[in-house]
């Protein structure tokens, strides 16, 4: 199970994402009412717009990615997509969401925070799918350069420890593939990359 100091940091992470969540929430109710009331559209307004989705969508996904990991219950497939879409919306970085079922809060922590170790090593975008079977989850990478020596520690067969508030989800990833009891297995395929979580 998470210690002392990673639940309190989970916890500090869930606030301020509450926090900030509602603020962005007022912005996006003051667009709609907006157009609701005929004013015109602007290439300013549409940037407002897409601006506050791409805010409110990355809290919806820190908040995932950093919140409480002990939380109980699954998230829908359409607020995962809805998450996602807007998250990686304009971004180098095409991302395939190929699980189309509700998961696990914990496991989509899990995802969440592979996610942004991936974004790390995919410096000049790439593509990334993501999809699972009855037992395993697999991230299928491909790009230009991918920097792999950073992520994975072929002596331990584990995600390299990091230091740094940037790289913080390295850590808690492997974390939490040590209180889960999941195994992460990297291969290579030329320049490509795949990764399989054992759940």
């Amino acid at each position: 199970m998470p210690n002392k100091q990673t639940d309190i940091a989970a916890m500090i992470s869930a606030r301020i994402c509450h926090d900030l969540i509602s603020p962005i929430g007022a912005i996006s109710n003051g667009i709609e009412l907006l157009e609701l009331s005929g004013a015109p559209q602007s290439p300013e307004m549409a940037l407002i717009n897409d601006s506050v989705k791409s805010a409110n969508a990355k809290v919806r996904f820190l908040r995932v990615a950093f919140g409480d990991a002990a939380s109980s219950g699954t998230i829908a497939y359409s607020e995962i997509k809805d998450i996602l879409a807007n998250t990686y919306h304009g971004m180098p970085l095409k991302l395939i969401w190929a699980i189309n079922t509700p998961l696990e809060r914990i496991e989509l922590k899990l995802c969440f925070l592979l996610l942004l170790c991936i974004e790390k090593i995919q410096p000049y975008g790439g593509t990334l799918k993501v999809s699972r079977t009855d037992t395993d989850l697999r991230f299928d990478i491909t790009g230009r350069d991918l920097k792999t020596n950073g992520f994975w520690d072929t002596q331990t067969m584990r995600i390299s420890s990091q230091t740094g508030p940037s790289f913080i989800q390295f850590n808690l990833a492997q974390s939490l593939l040590d209180d889960l009891g999941y195994t992460l297995h990297m291969g290579k395929n030329g320049g490509d990359i795949s990764m399989l979580i054992q759940t």
